[in-house]
């Protein structure tokens, strides 16, 4: 094969100003990068260790993202940042993947040498890589000389031998073609890489499922604290000799109501938290519209001395989304907190629901004393601090947030009168939207 021999040829020379590491000081390097960190900081120190070890200027490490199942380049070194952020962008599918690194590409077990000649069709993407574009007309002087749309590519593959990556060099510092001695090494680290990117996936859903178990422990101790004290009022209400039977009647029907509302939250979260470790979590179709009408009289009993006012505005047919009981407590906990920063003894709050191309989304405005700019990108954090004068726990939407990641959605907030967040605050959440869907709906 041509390439395979022009690639034979060219390694029998030592690439100059190309470090050919002793086994002491790979083994160093291993070390480092098989230590348990999060995935994006040991993929960066790869390309890192990389380009410090053989004299690599640019190198850009990608990996398969299981839920798209896309390959993403997700670490660069020595790109312009604003070229970093471009490539970022891009995602490859496994056919494109193995399109590009086709057999007769290969120079070794796991690595492929794609030349400028080889590259019978130019791909938009592809030209983001290339940072000196005014050298991609000139032609190699000899086998040896790096073009500057070459790339040689190192697949990196899980314990079962699939595709689970790449490391990929644009180019070497010396613009020569890298020696076989610099591939092979950088093979035994794009292999090494492989299982550090496996055990470092393990890691972060290891710390997931410690956040998620944070998490729901969280909502139990927020919303029941929230449940309880309404509770407390209606309790404490029948217990006046005064209030006649028919109130007392109505308040019994409350706590009753206000209990079943504890005793299924707690039986959600056991129940999420035995199937944590299943490959899918079990999900329904919701409409919701009909899960934001169910919140308010739930909504309305949690704030008894408060005059509820849920305005809303919303054009039917809508698809729904997929989701799980949970969802209830989600849309609750904005809403009461749309209660709770309300001035006066009425809460109005506006509930607009629209469906787009891809997405359903709820925007809740309330009339409250809004959340200044600064503070807007705090609000959903576990230790975002409380305005003064406001009792709970604080933990609210980051309980929403925790469960908007759960249902692949996506929460902003900004002012419901732009530009015055003294007016109140709009909160608005997106879903995928499940489409035709049967009218069978949660």
């Amino acid at each position: 094969m041509r390439e395979t021999a022009t690639v034979s040829e060219t390694s029998k020379q030592m690439s100059e100003g190309i470090r050919i590491l002793p086994v002491e000081d790979v083994l160093d390097i291993l070390r480092l990068i098989l230590r348990v960190e999060p995935l994006d900081v040991l993929l960066q120190k790869t390309v890192d260790t990389i380009s410090d070890a053989f004299g690599i200027k640019q190198v850009c490490l990608g990996v398969l993202d299981e839920k798209t199942n896309l390959f993403c380049p997700r670490a660069l070194h020595g790109f312009p940042p604003e070229r970093a952020v471009m490539i970022k962008k891009h995602a490859y599918t496994l056919e494109r993947m193995k399109t590009d690194l086709r057999s007769e590409l290969r120079i070794g077990r796991g690595n492929y040498y794609v030349r400028a000649e080889d590259q019978d069709i130019a791909y938009d993407d592809e030209m983001d890589y290339i940072v000196n574009a005014e050298l991609v007309d000139v032609p190699r002087s000899s086998p040896s000389d790096w073009h500057e749309m070459d790339y040689i590519d190192f697949v990196m593959t899980d314990r079962l031998g699939n595709w689970i990556g790449w490391i990929e060099i644009d180019e070497p510092s010396d613009r020569k073609v890298p020696s076989k001695d610099v591939v092979d090494r950088i093979q035994i680290l794009a292999d090494l890489a492989a299982i550090a990117i496996e055990n470092s996936k393990t890691y972060e859903d290891a710390v997931n499922a410690m956040n998620d178990s944070q998490g729901y422990l969280d909502l139990i101790v927020h919303d029941i604290g929230n449940m309880v004290n309404p509770m407390l009022y209606y309790m404490n209400m029948m217990a006046s000799n005064e209030l006649p039977e028919d109130k007392r009647l109505g308040y019994t029907k409350n706590v009753v109501a206000v209990g079943e509302s504890i005793k299924n939250l707690v039986d959600n979260v056991r129940k999420f938290s035995e199937v944590r470790t299943s490959e899918t979590l079990p999900q329904e179709k919701y409409h919701l519209k009909e899960v934001v009408l169910k919140c308010v009289p739930d909504l309305k009993r949690s704030f008894p001395t408060k005059n509820i006012v849920v305005k809303m505005d919303c054009l039917e047919p809508l698809s729904p989304v997929m989701a799980d009981g949970l969802i209830h407590d989600l849309f609750i906990n904005i809403m009461g907190n749309a209660a709770k920063y309300s001035h006066g003894p009425t809460a109005e709050m506006d509930i607009k629901i629209i469906e787009g191309h891809s997405a359903v989304t709820v925007m809740i405005a309330d009339h409250g004393r809004g959340i200044p700019d600064s503070k807007k990108d705090q609000i959903f954090s576990r230790f975002a601090k409380r305005p003064y004068g406001i009792a709970g726990t604080g933990l609210g939407l980051s309980i929403v947030s925790l469960l908007v990641e759960r249902y692949n959605g996506l929460i902003s907030v900004e002012d419901r009168i732009p530009g015055d967040f003294s007016q109140g605050a709009c909160f608005r959440v997106s879903f995928p939207k499940v489409a035709n869907a049967p009218d069978e709906l949660t």
